[in-house]
């Protein structure tokens, strides 16, 4: 993915510009940056009209009062009741409708040419664009362009090409999320993750990368998995399979870990699992991070399911049948064994 096609518009520093609240030194340094960068300038320059047409129409609020004309308005409406007649009842003055008029067409210009700025930015600065999700926001979910279907886990990006006009659908992604691609064999989709590459034509699988380790778990379909830097070095993975990079060193292995993707579907299911394996499976479901006050806690039997449970009932309900209590601050649990 090329990185250089996209740009940060730092919208504070350009109402700064405009504003005249920057010092000499800092004009001087964001005017070589619109000289360096013709699109950018086009979107400074469209930002300062839209600015001086809402100064325009704020002087013309200042001096037509919208209230006394509604209040003719209301009187010359109930005039016209009265009167019971076809005689016309002028609704305006011929003063206050050019007023109105004036402010009408003034809002539509600052309206268009608002618009104007924002396609300027999206057609030609931002090719790219990304999602986010937050540390406890699993579950965020976006449809791309070519109808395929992106769900992040908390804390992970997407960035994607707004319209894919190539001859590939390319994304990259950072942290974990599950993948539901549109069929298009003539257009591959490729996903650009930590030091490997996963290209598709059309199924649905999960991505989890951290640092140079890469998981893929394939729930339908075929994809194919490879070193970015080494494509020839792959593997090829179907339904069930699962696929590991760690390093540089790639292979394809067994997943047995029946609450993989809870993530996404919120169904927890514990069979005589110890606490603490439990809680790495809550950590990665809730996005939070759970330790204990006894090591003599961690080991105690947990047989239980959950399906799309609050986190503080699925934390009531572990603790209650062990006498155990737990404090949250924030997205840091401690689970303790109450004191006799």
């Amino acid at each position: 993915m090329k990185e250089n096609t996209s740009h940060k518009i730092e919208w504070e520093i350009i109402s700064k510009y405009l504003s005249g609240e920057m010092s000499a030194e800092e004009k001087l340094a964001f005017e070589k940056l619109i000289d360096s960068n013709p699109e950018y300038a086009e979107i400074v320059s469209a930002s300062d009209k839209d600015l001086g047409l809402i100064q325009e129409v704020n002087e013309i609020q200042q001096q037509f009062n919208v209230d006394a004309a509604w209040s003719e308005v209301k009187s010359n409406l109930s005039d016209f009741k009265k009167a019971n007649t076809t005689k016309v009842i002028p609704l305006f003055s011929l003063q206050n409708t050019k007023k109105l008029i004036q402010i009408a067409a003034m809002l539509i210009i600052a309206i268009g040419l608002g618009l104007a700025s924002y396609h300027i930015y999206n057609d030609k600065l931002a090719p790219y664009q990304s999602i986010s999700s937050e540390l406890n926001e699993s579950g965020k979910s976006i449809t791309l362009a070519d109808g395929s279907i992106v769900t992040l886990n908390g804390k992970s990006e997407l960035v994607y090409e707004r319209s894919f006009a190539g001859k590939e659908r390319r994304v990259k992604l950072t942290g974990e999320a599950f993948f539901s691609i549109a069929k298009n064999p003539a257009k591959p989709f490729i996903i650009s993750v930590g030091n490997a590459e996963i290209k598709v034509l059309g199924t649905s699988f999960n991505v989890n990368a951290s640092n140079k380790h890469v998981e893929v778990l394939v729930e339908s379909g075929k994809v194919q998995f490879s070193l970015a830097k080494e494509p020839d070095n792959k593997i090829i993975l179907e339904k069930g399979d699962f696929g590991v990079l760690q390093e540089d060193f790639l292979e394809k292995r067994t997943q047995n870990d029946e609450n993989y993707l809870s993530w996404k579907t919120q169904l927890m299911v514990f069979k005589a699992m110890s606490l603490q394996d439990v809680a790495k499976v809550i950590n990665r479901t809730y996005q939070v991070n759970i330790q204990f006050n006894d090591t003599a806690i961690q080991n105690l039997p947990i047989t239980t399911s959950f399906n799309k449970t609050p986190l503080n009932d699925v934390l009531e309900n572990l603790c209650r049948p062990h006498n155990l209590t737990y404090e949250k601050s924030g997205s840091q649990i401690t689970i303790k064994k109450e004191l006799k």
